[in-house]
């Protein structure tokens, strides 16, 4: 029975009944017999397939779109949607492919850190080569977790002979309390400085509550946030030793650095979120395609009986004998079949359009969100070589974009707190002394001593990428014949060899005079030119021997 409004009853011009209520019939009745006029005035809503203050909510297709007009995600989203980013990784092989390969361009071959100060580099060298640490096997893994979550946390650990631990921890962890429930206490002055990190267990239970690297270098921040519930709720979990090498740190010992992806905000997503949802839709398509072509290659064999009485016949026959007749019988392909007269056998295959190339709409949505070319996304190359090549170029800059944000973290958040550390306890210099040009004075340089801070002392070495035709610009802007870009340009040997992909200068130069002092010298280009003339060109001849050619040719002649 369906509920009138008491004004509905109260309306008798257009034939309404007074009752309170109407059967489906009647319903069915007054609205088939419902004038133009009163139709045309009827107006409705129909509800939005989902709420817009709702973070999640399934398309059609049963997918999560995660819609959230805030700048924040909320913890669940962020929970929610880092677990996807890790599966999409795991199962995906556009996504998976995209991520090592970046991971490969970033940390892969010719990947190192060294100096050509000697302290640093014992110090670099310590650190990596440990068997705590294993920096030169962990780092393409963190790095691969930086791309896939958006966030990497390491844990330095100051040990009192200097050695600094450095630990990966898992964004999860960090997922309870804090500010916004980000797991994270923030100054309340300045937003984008963490002061602690608060890591939790699986039930979301606090279990350890670790400062932040602005609390090594600077201590008193402390006091900013030490009348807060949340710090006098968790302080009870940070670690702390009473060994007087840590009081300047107020007994904490270690100490979290962090580097992300996001813009501004506390707590990010990796950027596989913008594909997520089209690579479900894809791979929905892919199946729906398999199904598809398992369709299209289906086929059936269709017998006929002529004569209704033959056909009777064979429905009288008993099960076991009519497997053996042709219609039960098992088909092997290439096999022959004998037919009674009135019976035909045909092989019926369903007659599906074709479909090819009708997911590359998608496809493009996700190349477009992992920022990779389609052929490098797949493996198959469909373009010219024109074409191709021509996507290398801004593939290129955005890894060339990518390294430069990773060589700032390492350079002054990772290697400049793991010097700053063993500085603190008088395990290695604060400041090291530097001869430097500040000037010119009558067109010669002027050099001073001047302090630097370790980590301006290091230099990185990344893998080449194999795309820039260094060559060609080099003669568009040099001219064909050009003398080394150093003289010509009067720019730095070492600014060079980073441009060709050659890093730690200084460290191969201190290389090359170590082969120097053990190796026999070698030859230089030009000088091995002219050597070889002088080898092989005929012996110059005297002036008598000479005149003496010449006697004996004028007598053959005579």
């Amino acid at each position: 029975m369906v509920p009138l409004r008491p004004s509905a009853r109260k309306n008798s011009k257009i034939g309404l009944p007074s009752h309170n209520s109407m059967s489906l019939d009647e319903v069915t009745n007054y609205i088939m017999d419902m004038p133009d006029e009163v139709l045309s005035r009827v107006q409705f809503s129909v509800p939005w397939q989902y709420d817009p203050d709702d973070d999640d909510y399934r398309d059609p297709d049963g997918f999560h779109s995660y819609h959230t007009a805030k700048k924040e995600d909320s913890k669940a989203t962020r929970d929610v949607l880092q677990l996807e980013c890790w599966d999409k990784f795991s199962k995906n092989p556009q996504i998976n492919t995209s991520v090592r390969g970046t991971v490969g361009r970033m940390t892969g071959m010719d990947f190192g850190v060294s100096s050509e100060f000697w302290d640093i580099q014992e110090a670099i060298e310590e650190i990596e080569l440990d068997p705590r640490n294993r920096l030169y096997s962990f780092w393409p893994k963190w790095v691969g977790r930086y791309l896939v979550e958006g966030e990497l946390f390491i844990v330095l650990t100051l040990h009192p002979d200097g050695f600094v631990e450095a630990d990966f921890t898992d964004p999860a962890v960090l997922s309870s309390g804090g500010d916004s429930d980000t797991g994270i206490i923030f100054h309340p002055d300045k937003p984008s400085m963490p002061l602690f990190y608060i890591v939790s267990d699986s039930e979301y239970r606090a279990k350890e509550l670790i400062p932040s690297i602005y609390l090594a270098r600077y201590p008193e921040l402390v006091g900013s946030i030490s009348d807060t519930v949340e710090y006098k709720d968790k302080v009870s979990y940070a670690k702390k030793s009473r060994k007087q090498i840590y009081k300047k740190f107020n007994g904490f010992y270690r100490f979290m650095v962090s580097f992300d992806r996001g813009y501004m905000v506390r707590r990010t997503i990796g950027h596989l979120r913008t594909v997520i949802q089209w690579c479900n839709h894809y791979e929905q398509l892919k199946k729906y395609e398999i199904d598809y072509k398992k369709s299209a290659g289906a086929y059936i064999w269709a017998f006929k009986i002529e004569n209704p009485r033959d056909f009777k016949l064979w429905l009288s026959l008993s099960d076991e004998d009519k497997r053996k007749t042709a219609p039960m019988a098992k088909k092997t392909p290439g096999s022959s079949l004998i037919m009674p007269p009135g019976m035909s056998i045909e092989a019926i295959s369903p007659k599906l359009p074709q479909i090819r190339e009708e997911d590359t709409d998608i496809l493009h949505m996700v190349g477009s969100g992992l920022n990779e070319p389609e052929d490098v996304m797949t493996g198959v190359s469909k373009g010219t070589f024109a074409s191709v090549k021509e996507s290398r170029g801004p593939m290129s800059d955005r890894i060339s974009d990518e390294i430069a944000y990773f060589s700032r973290f390492l350079r002054y958040d990772f290697w400049g707190s793991i010097f700053f550390l063993r500085s603190s306890i008088n395990k290695m210099d604060k400041l090291f002394s530097v001869k430097r040009a500040i000037g010119w004075k009558n067109k010669e340089p002027i050099f001073k001593k001047v302090k630097m801070l370790p980590e301006r002392l290091i230099d990185f070495s990344f893998p080449t990428s194999e795309v820039i035709d260094y060559e060609s610009r080099a003669k568009g802007m040099l001219g064909v014949k050009h003398g080394p870009i150093s003289e010509t340009v009067g720019i730095p040997i070492s600014v060079v060899a980073k441009k060709m992909g050659i890093g730690n200068y200084g460290q191969m130069r201190l290389k090359k005079a170590e082969e120097d002092d053990i190796y026999p010298e070698l030859i230089y280009t030009l000088d091995a030119e002219s050597l070889q003339e002088k080898v092989e060109a005929e012996p110059a001849k005297s002036k008598e021997t000479s005149k003496n050619d010449k006697t004996s040719k004028s007598k053959e002649f005579e």
